[in-house]
């Protein structure tokens, strides 16, 4: 697997799956869309697991993330901003940053 930088480290609440969560477990690498309040553009996400090997749905986990394709967006960037995770069903997890590396 190809390592990216890290860009900030967030605590994420991956909803449950009949609130519209995942449907199964998902590893480091695992890529999904994310969104900012503020900005019109969503990137994808590369979120890297420091403590476990899998996330589930309904966990709340501390994440390692990667931006890709953001570089002016990375300035933008602060402690406590909040996002939101999309796959193609929707929103699978929202969280917030809390260190931007």
């Amino acid at each position: 697997m190809k390592k990216y930088p890290l860009h900030f480290k967030a605590q994420i609440n991956y909803f449950p799956t009949e609130k519209g969560g995942l449907i199964t477990p998902v590893s480091t690498g695992y890529r999904s869309e994310i969104k900012f309040p503020f900005e019109l553009k969503s990137f994808i996400a590369v979120q890297n697991f420091e403590d476990r090997d899998l996330i589930f749905p309904g966990d709340l986990a501390l994440v390692h993330i990667t931006l890709l394709n953001a570089q002016p967006f990375l300035e933008k960037l602060y402690e406590d901003m909040d996002f939101q995770l999309h796959d193609n069903s929707g929103i699978i997890a929202d969280g917030i940053v809390t260190e931007v590396y």
